[in-house]
């Protein structure tokens, strides 16, 4: 039976409040009309799904005069299995005249969306300019979201060490200020940040002409006189923090947060508490290294002596695994009771990848020569990359990197096209166009299908091949909305974004940032009591494992990393392009469901 969206909202919130109250609603498109909500860009296919209900045809209407401008036929109908859903497809690629429009099917009407040359220009100076909006130790006061805080997390200039070792004794106080919040609370960790500038890093230097001076709008106070490109300056505000949680030997702590979880009513500059310098772990560190090295390339012709200060971190880093043979992931009773753990007991993977990259940057043989002694490892069929597992991202930097030995680079090519081939199939046998398989719908399984679309368009770096740019831009057609929910699962993008993101900063200041990528459906339990309650509550389809409540870390939280995967695919499709701050502002409002702040 078809139920409308409105219905299916009090259906889930009458089952699942949590803690957090009756979810937002907004006046919703007709059920089952699955579109890009923020557009189509031309030059490539354009398609939307239906859930079929024996209509064969499908027009395109001009959203303002309500004039027909298109005329199609649906494709024969096709069960979904992740969505357990019988589908048509639309497709209006033929169509070029920019404009805004909605499908129409029968008396069903989708939600309205772009045709045109640039469509994801905004959302991507809005996914960048989240990063500048989730900086600790920073005066805020922006303009376009009417974020104001004071001073996010002052203590870190005397943050305390929580352990003793032979480099530092419990109690030393350091100064780890600076750095971006990493999710939904407050905590930093060096194993996001060295992902997630990475990834902002290789998108820049993918498509370095799609990067200018004024991009990112930044609030007063936020900029500083440089001749870099907005995006780089604020990656390089990552990297000075992450050089501050290097130590002595060349290591990196692991994280800096509190003891114990903020309340949403705690915005950064009230949460007071102890702020604390944790752990070690030499995943994290082979991972910082590597994005020391890529950031010593890309910013040594800009600032010869700032890209030799990244290189001297990255081979220090090099120098500290060299002796340090064994993984470690230090854990100290009471670390993780505020703070997420990001542990991993392996790095085989993070030290390729940092090797890899070490090569690329500097040529010295004596990185391929590590490459070739774990060549088991490193010619293996990848995954897509996440914090816990590097290996594409190494062979990437491999496969871009000049002077290497032919033959292994053979091999590495084999198994990374390889991979990006089978992202394709998935992506061809999928209802909607979804690089996911079934047992990728975990948590944070949005970024898992972005990742997978950033592979692609790494791949087309190494082997041009339309499929691998289509089947990338496919997932960000997932990600705005071309999905069983109809649910955009970037803040503040399209007309049903996510309305109550797992956010502190959105709860205790009432100011929704636009940009942010949450977590998405999450088909096994134990991910929160939200969901898992949900996931009890009766069947529910692998692809509708998501709720939109403040509460359900697992699904609807965003986190730096997440927010990194659509910027790379973001700055791939869409180029610069004169705007204002009045094209960022939101056009409704998304109220927190905690009491706000008192101002």
């Amino acid at each position: 039976m078809m139920v409308s969206r409105k219905l299916r909202w009090l259906v889930l919130s009458g089952i699942l409040l949590g803690t957090c109250g009756l979810p937002g609603f907004s006046e919703a498109a007709d059920a089952g009309m699955h579109v890009d909500q923020v557009g189509y860009l031309n030059g490539y296919s354009k398609t939307a799904m239906v859930t079929d209900t024996g209509d064969t045809d499908f027009s395109l209407v001009d959203a303002k005069t309500g004039q027909t401008v298109y005329e199609g036929k649906l494709s024969a109908a096709k069960k979904d299995a992740m969505s357990e859903e019988t589908l048509r497809k639309a497709d209006f690629s033929s169509f070029n005249k920019e404009g805004t429009y909605k499908l129409r099917v029968g008396s069903r009407e989708s939600y309205d969306f772009e045709i045109g040359d640039n469509v994801y220009a905004v959302p991507a100076v809005e996914t960048w300019r989240s990063y500048t909006l989730s900086r600790s130790n920073t005066p805020i006061d922006d303009p376009v979201t009417g974020l104001k805080v004071k001073e996010g997390h002052a203590q870190d200039r005397q943050a305390q060490v929580y352990f003793t070792d032979k480099l530092n004794k419990k109690g030393d106080r350091l100064d780890v200020s600076g750095g971006w919040y990493d999710a939904g609370d407050y905590g930093k960790y060096v194993t996001t940040a060295a992902i997630s500038s990475a990834e902002l890093l290789l998108a820049y230097e993918a498509n370095p002409s799609h990067f200018t001076r004024g991009q990112l709008f930044f609030p007063k106070g936020t900029q500083e006189e440089t001749k870099l490109p907005d995006a780089l300056q604020e990656v390089q505000f990552e990297l000075d923090w992450m050089r501050k949680m290097q130590r002595k030997d060349g290591s990196m702590f692991h994280k800096v947060a509190g003891l114990a979880w903020p309340g949403f009513d705690k915005s950064p500059d009230t949460d007071t508490q102890e702020r604390y310098i944790f752990g070690s772990c030499t995943s994290s560190a082979a991972m910082s290294g590597a994005s020391f090295a890529i950031a010593s390339r890309i910013y040594a012709p800009f600032d010869k002596a700032y890209g030799e200060t990244m290189r001297k971190s990255a081979e220090r880093i090099w120098g500290y695994l060299a002796k340090t043979k064994n993984p470690i992931y230090r854990v100290d009773e009471g670390q993780e009771s505020g703070s997420g753990p990001y542990n991993k007991s392996t790095d085989i993977e993070e030290r390729i990848w940092l090797a890899a990259e070490l090569f690329r940057t500097t040529g010295d043989k004596k990185y391929e020569k590590y490459l070739q002694s774990v060549a088991d490892r490193f010619t293996q069929k990848p995954s897509f990359f996440t914090w816990d597992n590097t290996l594409a991202l190494g062979q990437f930097a491999y496969l871009k990197a000049q002077n290497a030995n032919p033959a292994l680079q053979a091999k590495v090519k084999a198994a990374f096209l390889g991979y990006a081939d089978d992202i394709t199939r998935k992506i061809e046998s999928d209802g909607f166009g979804c690089a996911l398989a079934k047992d990728e719908y975990t948590w944070a399984s949005t970024k898992n299908a972005l990742t997978q679309g950033d592979i692609l368009l790494m791949a087309n770096q190494i082997q041009p091949n339309a499929a691998y740019v289509e089947g990338a831009l496919s997932q960000l057609h997932y990600l705005f909305g071309r999905n069983s929910l109809d649910k955009s699962f970037a803040t503040g993008m399209g007309d049903n974004p996510p309305e109550h993101p797992h956010n502190r900063i959105h709860e205790s200041t009432g100011a929704y940032v636009p940009g942010l990528i949450v977590g998405g459906p999450n088909a096994v339990a134990g991910g929160d009591p939200d969901q898992t309650a949900y996931l009890k509550s009766g069947h529910i389809p692998v692809a509708k494992s998501y709720l939109d409540v403040l509460t359900s870390w697992s699904t609807n939280e965003y986190a730096i990393d997440y927010t990194g995967t659509a910027a790379y695919a973001l700055s791939y499709f869409a180029k610069p392009k004169a705007m204002s701050t009045d094209m960022l502002k939101l056009k409704r409002s998304y109220p927190p469901v905690t009491q706000k702040r008192e101002s």
